[in-house]
């Protein structure tokens, strides 16, 4: 099985792990599990950063500070990351938790250098906590993990197909991007990842697919540059 990019990084948003069975919904968890044990069974190096929408937006809580309020979202991507790691254990996966916010015997401190030795002997690295930093989203920890590790790719799984030329929520008729710049993706203003992320990514040269990960065999497909709108790189 051919894949375009063997080393990435997956981006996975909060927002896609809640559901019915309330902001750690287990179907949605084990969904992603499989969906990264399908990849790794076909030879990619996965790391894996976390959102924590599900849990808390840290710039939501209008009633704490906003230092305090983005330290809560971070935590918030921690719980995501751990379930993550014990689902993937479970099906015989190894797997690594790297926090930006260190909790002895829960998770290690992010290593660059032991996420790469641990990707290279197959293990799945799950960075969590962000940044360690308020005010920066946990797309811009994405491109600087992605960075560290020295992954061929970000692959951001979305709700939606991809890049659009408009809001389709909003303009039903808004065409899909198959391909775009970094440049031309920040000169647009698009939102379906984060501008200060994009710009990181265009100054190291990182192509991003923003993809549609709610359909069995996505992320492996994303994988094999067949699904998803390309940042950068070659088409």
């Amino acid at each position: 099985m051919s894949l375009r990019w063997k080393r990435a990084l997956l981006k996975i948003s909060g927002e896609v792990l809640g559901g019915k069975e309330g902001p750690l919904d287990k179907g949605a968890f084990s969904f992603y599990a499989e969906e990264i044990a399908q990849a790794r069974q076909a030879g990619a190096e996965l790391a894996v950063v976390v959102g924590g929408g599900n849990v808390a937006r840290g710039a939501a809580l209008s009633f704490l500070p906003p230092t305090a309020g983005h330290t809560v979202g971070m935590l918030g991507t921690l719980l995501n990351g751990l379930v993550l790691r014990e689902l993937l254990l479970a099906r015989g996966i190894p797997a690594v938790l790297m926090s930006a916010l260190p909790v002895p015997g829960v998770a290690e401190p992010v290593d660059p250098w032991q996420a790469k030795e641990a990707l290279a002997s197959g293990a799945v690295v799950i960075f969590a906590a962000g940044t360690g930093n308020p005010y920066v989203t946990t797309d811009t920890a994405a491109i600087i993990r992605a960075l560290s590790v020295d992954a061929d790719v970000v692959l951001k799984a979305s709700k939606v197909p991809g890049v659009f030329e408009d809001d389709p929520a909003r303009n039903p008729n808004a065409k899909l991007i198959h391909h775009l710049s970094h440049a031309e993706y920040l000169a647009r203003g698009l939102r379906v990842m984060d501008g200060a992320a994009v710009a990181i990514a265009q100054e190291h040269g990182l192509p991003l697919v923003v993809f549609q990960a709610d359909r069995e065999g996505a992320v492996l497909e994303a994988l094999q540059g067949k699904r998803g709108s390309l940042i950068g790189g070659e088409p």
